[in-house]
This record gives C-alpha cells, structure tokens and sequence, in this order.
C-alpha cells in the first residue's frame, strides 16, 4: 500500500504503489478555499457498491440502477467494516446504489440515511452507458456530450462537503455517500491534483476519510477497501 503525504499547500511524498494510501499527516494542512468554522471534523467519503453497468464497463451518471447481488454483497461488507465508526449523520446521494449503500451503513448508526441532492454523480450526457471504446470514438468525432462541466461538479461537491461539516460539533464524525466521480472532485481538489479526478481509479464501497481542522483540510486515507480499512483503523 503506498504512502502519501498530501496536504492543501503542501508537499507530496510517495513510495511504493497499491490501489489504497494512506496519509502520513506531518504537519497541519493549509486552508481549504472557501471553507468555514473552526471545528474538527472527520468527514468519510464512500462509494457506492457494484450495479451491472459497473460490471460491464459502461459509464454511469446519473441513470438510477441499483445494486447488483456483488455490489450488495460488497455493500453489507462496508457496513460491516464501518460499524463502529460512530457517525453522527450519514448523508447520502439520492441515486439508488449510493441510498443501498448507505442503508448499510446505517444498520449500524441510529442517525438513519439523509438524501442529498449536492451528493449526485457527474451528468455524462450523451457519454452515459457507453464503454470506454465507444467514448473515445464519440469525442474523437468531436461531437458534443453534454456532460457536466469539472468545475461546476467540484464546486457543488466542496460545498455539499463543507456545509455538512459545518453542520456538526467538534470532534464529529459524518459518512458522505456518492459516486466516484464526486469523490474523486473532492479528493483532487484538496490534494491539488496530486490525486484524484484523472488520476485515481476508485473502487466500489472504497472508503476515504478527510479531516478537517479549523479551517484547514487534510485527506487521511483514499480509495481503501472495507478489508483494507478496517485493517487501518485497527492500528489508529
């Protein structure tokens, strides 16, 4: 598994590879852009579980399909593996993987699952349902697709984040669950594009963990299996 050291303003120091990091925190992160509040919160970013578009390599946007039996197999392990993380809130795409998802998690919390709209994937446009040979002959075409502008979904995904953190005292700790998309916006963003959008294949139900302080922000650990995640927070 590698080791990343990625703070906002920070350097970034890496060995080894692996699908999973975990952050080395040395020094405190710098401020996240128009972030507010003082208070230190533990925000856990999850993925949804497999659906069968998944399965057949097809991209996936906003089109409403659920689990498929290895993405509800994959969901009760999450569950599972987060069951005594203590979350005050989980908030949770209103798409039915992520709520399925989240429904898991939430056999384990008394908060219950909070839709939010803020948590939905990336609208692809026409690049929706297609596998990745059909998308690049469709943009090597040049023809449009509509898709949702990275700038406008990293917005809306920092402030979903920001303002659900917000939202909580100190020492809180909440379960955001969406897409990989969205997540991936969230962690490129705070890592200045060391990681993240264009650079990190998640996994479904990986768990990451961003932690914020102050008014700062620092990501902990990304793309971590349940199996994988369970085994770093035993050794927290």
């Amino acid at each position: 598994m590698a080791l990343l050291h990625l703070l906002p303003g920070g350097d970034s120091r890496g060995a080894g590879g692996g699908s999973g990091s975990v952050l080395l925190r040395k020094k405190k992160a710098g401020p996240a852009a128009g972030w507010r509040g003082e208070l230190t919160v533990e925000i856990y970013l999850v993925r949804h579980g497999e659906t069968d578009w998944n399965a057949q390599g097809k991209l996936q946007g906003r089109e409403d399909l659920p689990l498929n039996g290895n993405g509800k197999r994959q969901a009760m392990a999450c569950g599972v593996a987060l069951s005594e993380a203590g979350f005050t809130a989980i908030y949770s795409s209103p798409l039915k993987r992520a709520l399925e998802t989240a429904g898991e998690l939430a056999l384990y919390h008394p908060c219950g699952v909070t839709p939010d709209p803020a948590l939905t994937e990336r609208d692809y446009g026409k690049l929706s349902g297609l596998t990745k040979d059909q998308r690049v002959a469709w943009e090597a075409r040049g023809l449009p697709s509509g898709k949702e502008h990275w700038q406008a979904l990293a917005g809306r995904a920092m402030a979903a984040v920001d303002r659900r953190a917000s939202e909580h005292g100190e020492n809180s700790r909440i379960a955001m669950v969406s897409h990989g998309a969205w997540i991936n916006a969230v962690l490129a963003v705070l890592s200045r594009h060391e990681i993240g959008t264009g650079k990190t294949q998640l996994k479904n139900t990986c768990i990451s963990v961003i932690r914020r302080e102050g008014k700062g922000a620092e990501i902990v650990c990304y793309n971590l299996s349940p199996e994988e995640h369970s085994q770093w927070a035993a050794g927290r």
